[in-house]
């Protein structure tokens, strides 16, 4: 049997990869609405910001999945059995430890978080506490079971973890938008939720074994060789997640320790607008985390250097109508999806999305440097953006509340996102010149000016509904997509593409 390339692995986990954060967000802008309203702001923030802790907490990672992901797709590339059991066995003996420690945490300043921490209503301390608890349970079967997530992207079937994300994603919502209606509160919703997640990691558990017969499931052995190895490369993932963590995370826990409770909800909807903008594009370049393992173990650095380039383009073809609708629209979006008394939510939508589009363009130089077993470039920076973000937030809110959180971290990701870009491209040995001639300037400005058009046209004639900003938002998406195919897309995107989805190559004509 012909071995499947490396670019369609790309491709195709790249395409999973945007199905799964398009199905899973939809399902979550449907449930959103109807959870916050059903469980009302303070007992939503509740969960929020329980979350926002639980995500400090998982750090005890430490780093281990991405890694382990990397060696995976090292080993199974040379076929290399015997490694891969060794890793995996002395990843779950780490995992199995770290999870016991962070539920026992969690659990154990349960009371101090609640009653001490955050500005919760003393009638909701009980649901508070509990709410601890369950998600103690839920970090520890993450941190076990969802060792096999990992081990499905090392070798590059991230359509098959997608697939079973976003199953789980529609099972949990629909069931708990069942359990609110019917009048439930925060702990069953937190309870099914995590009985749900459990059964998805069964289910990757199952279809590991299935797929890899060679794979032994439970632990055997501990050794040190794994061990070092992995603690070498983990610590300085340990940190880059510490930043990826904070996208977000840490203005809901500033808000929440500075603000009533109800505040971190209104930023919650305008980050999960942002963040539902930032996922899609920065999907173009989650793949090549793997695939640069892949590359690297076969000496190819030219293509490497390809990918990196490719990651950048795809990700600024995707991030720039996305940011455009959805920051002309946000308030009229943010109106439509959660009613009125929302408006701050708008905002603070539009001041993420500043940085989050330095974030998507320099995630693919990111993933390549992980790929290639250099992510200690990442950890400078993840911790001079930890530094900047808290710091500017932390000061913000104090004058500007909700949005001075917003601004803040706008501004560290913005500052980061650019000098990351420029950087990273560098020690990478690309030229400057192949990132930004003057070929790529004058396609960057084309692409932009019908968004410049749908701005002032929107701000002229506000739509009225959903179905005008619907169609406004789709004349605008049309010309831009009719213009990227015909001057910045090539005859090698459509290649690549159509491979996977065969309709592609039918807009080559677009190209002649």
């Amino acid at each position: 049997m012909r071995e499947e390339g490396t670019s369609r692995k790309v491709v195709r986990n790249t395409l999973f990869n945007y199905l799964a954060i398009i199905c899973v967000t939809l399902i979550r802008f449907v449930a959103m609405p109807i959870l916050i309203h059903g469980l009302g702001k303070d007992r939503y923030g509740i969960y929020a910001t329980v979350m926002s802790v639980v995500g400090y907490v998982g750090l005890l990672d430490l780093g281990i999945g991405i890694s382990l992901t990397k060696f995976v797709a090292e080993y199974y590339a040379r076929r290399d059995f015997r490694r891969l059991n060794e890793m995996l066995s002395t990843s779950l003996l780490l995992y199995i430890g770290l999870g016991t420690l962070g539920a026992g945490v969690l659990v154990g300043f349960s009371s101090f978080f609640v009653e001490h921490v955050f500005k919760i209503p003393v009638s909701l301390w009980a649901e508070g506490r509990y709410v601890f608890w369950i998600s103690a349970l839920s970090l520890f079967n993450g941190l076990t079971l969802g060792i096999f997530g990992n081990l499905l992207n090392g070798v590059q079937r991230q359509d098959i973890a997608r697939t079973i994300a976003i199953g789980n994603a529609l099972v949990t919502y629909s069931g708990s938008i069942l359990l609110v209606t019917l009048g439930y509160k925060l702990v069953a919703f937190m309870l099914f939720a995590t009985a749900m997640d459990l059964v998805s990691f069964l289910v990757q558990m199952w279809i590991v074994k299935r797929m890899l017969p060679e794979v032994r499931l439970f632990p055997r052995v501990f050794k040190k060789r794994e061990l070092k190895q992995i603690i070498n490369f983990s610590f300085a993932m340990f940190i880059n997640q510490l930043a990826a963590r904070n996208v977000g995370v840490l203005d809901k826990l500033i808000l929440g320790i500075f603000l009533p409770i109800a505040n971190v909800t209104l930023y919650v909807v305008g980050f999960t607008l942002a963040s539902f903008s930032f996922r899609i594009p920065s999907a173009a370049s989650l793949a090549s985390l793997p695939a640069a393992s892949e590359l690297m173990a076969q000496d190819r650095l030219d293509a490497v250097h390809e990918l990196i380039l490719r990651g950048i383009k795809y990700t600024g073809l995707m991030a720039i109508p996305i940011f455009t609708v959805m920051g002309v629209m946000a308030s009229d979006i943010v109106r439509l999806w959660m009613g009125e008394g929302y408006a701050l939510s708008a905002h603070v939508l539009q001041l993420l999305l500043v940085g989050y589009f330095w974030l998507a363009l320099s995630s693919s130089g990111a993933n390549v440097m992980i790929g290639i077993g250099k992510p200690y470039i990442n950890t400078y920076y993840a911790i001079a953006q930890i530094l900047l973000c808290s710091s500017l937030s932390i000061v913000l809110v104090q004058y500007f509340g909700v949005l001075g959180a917003a601004a803040g971290s706008a501004a560290a990701y913005s500052i980061g996102g650019m000098i990351f870009l420029l950087h990273s491209t560098r020690i990478f040995g690309i030229p400057f010149g192949r990132l930004f001639s003057a070929g790529v300037a004058g396609r960057i400005v084309l692409s932009l000016l019908p968004g410049v058009v749908f701005w002032i046209y929107h701000h002229r004639s506000p739509p009225g509904g959903v179905w005008a900003m619907m169609a406004q938002a789709g004349v605008y998406g049309l010309v831009y997509g009719l213009l990227a195919v015909r001057y910045v897309v090539d005859d090698y995107d459509l290649e690549k593409i159509s491979a996977v989805i065969p309709p592609v190559r039918h807009l080559s004509f677009l190209r002649r």
